[in-house]
């Protein structure tokens, strides 16, 4: 788990992370989206007669400007940050609560672009920009090499349970002498 946020409801772990970095993108691409067409407003009402640009004042008009504008550059930013702050963590394997919880402890880079492509869905396509597609999904191992793995632990546990047993019959049959 990565954090819990309450926009969706929900903790933000590897399982939906993609979806939580496309959300922050979308909402910081429709807040610029936003500002650029306020921008144009502005500048369309400038030019020609403010009364004939909205069906509002023109004090309204601009102070309604000025809010929508506000509001725009205050997402932007905030999602910007989780944007950047979260392919930050996948590109670097690490989580927010682990980078605070080794704040004072150096710690060796293992990120690369295989957990980028991880995260996302494979090789670099238009499905990593597309919500309704699946990241990939870790291969699970077939029956057969879940046996394989059985087995071998099995062996493992029963040369650990040989060890310990000759061990014990050595010191049940070795007498301890005591003088008196």
């Amino acid at each position: 788990m990565d954090h819990h946020c309450p926009w969706v409801n929900n903790c933000v772990g590897e399982n939906n992370q993609k979806y939580f970095v496309l959300f922050t993108m979308y909402i910081a691409l429709i807040s610029l989206h936003a500002l650029i067409m306020v921008g144009f407003h502005f500048l369309h009402c400038f030019e020609e007669d403010w009364t004939k640009c909205s069906s509002f004042s023109p004090p309204t008009t601009v102070i309604l400007l000025i809010l929508l504008c506000f509001e725009g550059l205050l997402f932007l930013i905030f999602t910007s940050v989780m944007f950047g702050t979260q392919v930050h963590s996948i590109c670097t394997d690490e989580t927010g609560i682990e980078r605070l919880k080794r704040k004072h402890q150096p710690r060796e880079r293992t990120g690369s672009w295989k957990t980028v492509k991880e995260t996302f869905g494979g090789n670099f396509s238009l499905n990593w920009f597309n919500p309704f597609s699946r990241p990939c999904q870790p291969e699970l191992p077939n029956d057969r090499d879940l046996v394989r793995q059985v087995a071998s632990l099995s062996d493992i546990n029963n040369t650990e349970t040989t060890e310990e047993q000759s061990e014990e019959t050595k010191n049940e049959d070795s007498v301890e002498v005591i003088d008196e």
